[in-house]
C-alpha cells in the first residue's frame, strides 16, 4: 500500500518511467485523474483546474479566492488517491505535498539540460534554440510554483529519497531502480504512517469542504486532524463565523468531532465618511 511520488523535469522521460514503475509494481498510475476527480466532486471544469495546476499564477492571481479554492480541491483529490495507496503519482507537486509521509517514496527524475533539449527537439520537431527556451521556461515555472505553494526549491535533492538521472542508461534501468527502492522495508507503511496520511487527507478534505461552502468559502483557517478529531484555528470577526465553519466540517465523512481555536477581532465602525 505504499506510494511512489514522482517529480518530473520536462524532457527527463519521467512520465514513461512512471508508467513502467506502475506496471512493475501493479500500482495505478495517477496523472490527469487528480483533476478529473476534483472537477467532478467540486463541480469545477477540468480546464479551469488545469489552469491553476499547470501554470504559474500572475501576481494578482495569487490573491484570487477562486484560484485558492481550486488549489485546495486539487490537493484534496491527490491526497485521497495517496491515502488509498498502491499508486504512482506523476507530478503535481506530489513529493512535496507528501513530504511528511514516511511510506511515500519521493523520487525526482532528471537529465542534463542538453539531453532534455535534444529529446524535446525530436518529440516536438523544434529547433535547438526554441527547444532550449521551452525547457528553461518550464524549469523556471516549476521553481516559481513550488516556492509559492510549498515554500521550497523543488530542485534541491534533500526533498527526495531518490534522484534518478536518465541521461545515462536505459529507461528500463531507471524504472528498475525505483521499483527496487519502492519494495524496500523502509518505504512500507506502518500503522503510524497510515494514520498520518489519513489525518493529512481528512484535514485537506475539510479545507476543501470549507472552500466550497458559500457561507464560509472566504474564511482562511488552519485545519489539522488527528484520528477523526479536527481542529480549526483562525482569526474571525465573530464566533458565529467559526461555528458555521465547524458545522461544515462536521458534515465531512470521517470527522468525529471538531474543536475551534479562535482569535476574535472585533469589527470597528470607522464612522461616516466625511
Amino acid at each position: 500500500m505504499n506510494i511512489v511520488a514522482i517529480s518530473m523535469e520536462l524532457g527527463s522521460e519521467a512520465r514513461e518511467i512512471g508508467k513502467r514503475v506502475a506496471g512493475a509494481l501493479g500500482y495505478r498510475l495517477i496523472e490527469r485523474e487528480v483533476l478529473l476527480q476534483a472537477a467532478e466532486k467540486y463541480a469545477v471544469k477540468e480546464e479551469t483546474l488545469a489552469q491553476v495546476d499547470e501554470r504559474t499564477l500572475s501576481f494578482w492571481e495569487k490573491f484570487d479566492e477562486d484560484k485558492r479554492r481550486y488549489r485546495i480541491f486539487i490537493e484534496s483529490a491527490l491526497l485521497s488517491f495517496a491515502r488509498d495507496g498502491r499508486v504512482v503519482i506523476a507530478g503535481r507537486g506530489s513529493p512535496l505535498l507528501l513530504r511528511e509521509i514516511d511510506h511515500a517514496l519521493k523520487v525526482r527524475i532528471v537529465a542534463p539540460l542538453e539531453v532534455r533539449v535534444e529529446r524535446i527537439m525530436a518529440r516536438e520537431d523544434l529547433g535547438h534554440r526554441t527547444a532550449t527556451l521551452r525547457v528553461k521556461a518550464h524549469d523556471k515555472e516549476q521553481a516559481t510554483r513550488s516556492e509559492y505553494f510549498f515554500g521550497v526549491d523543488w530542485a534541491r535533492p534533500e526533498h527526495y529519497d531518490l534522484v534518478v538521472n536518465t541521461g545515462r542508461g536505459s529507461l528500463e534501468a531507471a524504472a528498475d531502480l525505483i521499483v527496487y527502492a519502492a519494495r524496500m522495508p523502509l518505504y512500507q507503511p506502518t500503522e503510524a504512517s497510515l494514520q498520518k496520511i489519513r489525518d493529512l487527507s481528512l484535514a485537506c478534505e475539510v479545507e476543501a469542504a470549507l472552500a466550497a461552502d458559500p457561507a464560509v468559502g472566504n474564511l482562511h483557517v488552519e485545519v489539522s486532524a488527528s484520528s477523526g478529531i479536527v481542529t480549526l484555528k483562525g482569526v474571525v470577526f465573530s464566533p458565529a463565523t467559526m461555528e458555521a465553519a465547524a458545522a461544515v466540517a462536521k458534515r465531512v465523512e470521517g470527522v468525529v468531532s471538531v474543536n475551534c481555536e479562535v482569535i476574535e477581532v472585533p469589527r470597528i465602525y470607522p464612522g461616516p465618511m466625511m
